[in-house]
């Protein structure tokens, strides 16, 4: 199937200094007229790469939140449909064919699409993982996010559907970067946790014990979800996971603690 047209659909990509992923990502987005990248001031290579691009149109805004970030983004878009995706998010063949497919039938009543993810460490693909469905495909007006602890969410105005296909989530950003950005995410969660009335989910509940969530999300990534077959690509990802969990109860530590010192 040819491209389709840039009324129909168009992309959107958050970056900042994303130079070990930008480019896979965009080679994968060529059969698109209309890429729009919202930089938040890169200091990398980032610009650079995202220059040889015909198709990528660049704006830049300070980020001050997810949510706040992509909606702005959308702002800038004029399609009827929306790809919105992560700078370590490549599209597979089969994704790309189906995301064609939904946008050119016009008697689909969906107005949102979630998809699954396959993860990638060292270009390994992994046996599994434990992420969940993300909507990534939205008609503009019937989609906007909103912060959610350290994540954003989308809220879809409407019926959804689900792809076949699947994303592979690739980021190879150095380990000093990923652990910078972990910490920062453990504070906004931290926040998300302890604020009064809020309501909590399974995870979150097991998260805010504080002892439970680092032993359980090793165990049930190592051998529940397989990952020890994949050798050291699994034993990295959940070394990942087990030290997301960690951070937070150690956040979760120190702000209990200094809660009750202040009273």
């Amino acid at each position: 199937m040819d491209n389709v047209r840039v009324d129909r659909l168009q992309a959107l990509i958050l970056t900042k200094n994303e130079e070990p992923n930008i480019k896979r990502v965009l080679d994968k987005l060529t059969w698109m007229d209309r890429v729009v990248v919202l930089d938040s001031y890169s200091t990398d290579k980032t610009i650079d790469i995202l220059r040889g691009y015909s198709n990528v149109e660049v704006h830049y805004r300070k980020f001050d939140s997810f949510a706040q970030q992509c909606n702005y983004g959308l702002e800038l878009l004029t399609s009827k449909w929306v790809l919105s995706l992560d700078a370590d998010y490549v599209l597979t063949n089969a994704f790309i064919s189906e995301t064609k497919s939904i946008v050119n039938d016009d008697a689909d009543n969906n107005v949102g699409y979630f998809t699954r993810f396959e993860f990638l460490v060292f270009g390994h693909q992994l046996t599994s993982n434990n992420t969940t469905p993300r909507a990534v495909l939205f008609k503009k007006g019937e989609g906007s996010y909103f912060d959610d602890g350290h994540a954003h969410r989308l809220q879809i105005n409407g019926p959804t559907g689900n792809y076949k296909a699947k994303i592979l989530h690739d980021d190879r950003k150095s380990l000093s970067r990923w652990l910078s950005n972990q910490d920062g995410y453990s504070v906004k969660e931290c926040h998300k946790l302890l604020e009064p009335g809020s309501r909590l989910s399974f995870s979150s509940k097991i998260r805010k014990n504080k002892v439970i969530a680092p032993f359980f999300v090793f165990f049930y990534s190592l051998f529940v979800k397989g990952l020890i077959l994949d050798g050291w690509a699994g034993w990295h990802y959940t070394l990942q996971r087990t030290m997301v969990e960690i951070l937070m109860a150690i956040r979760l530590i120190e702000e209990e603690k200094l809660k009750k010192d202040s009273k």
